[in-house]
């Protein structure tokens, strides 16, 4: 399931870290609050058998 958040409702809980290769990734420290998600869409399936995302994030 894809689920989608909105960055300002999830408040000081939301941090930017980095990641082993440097870059920053989101953890959220707390529960995910239900009235921040945006929207929870399952990603289809490729025919190779990995998520397609494209026009999920729309």
């Amino acid at each position: 399931m894809l689920i989608a958040a909105d960055p300002t409702a999830l408040g000081e809980a939301l941090r930017f870290e980095p990641s082993r290769g440097g870059a920053l990734f989101p953890h959220l420290y707390a529960d995910l609050p239900l009235d921040a998600v945006v929207f929870a869409k399952p990603p289809p399936l490729r025919p190779d058998g990995g998520h397609d995302f494209t026009g999920l994030l729309e």
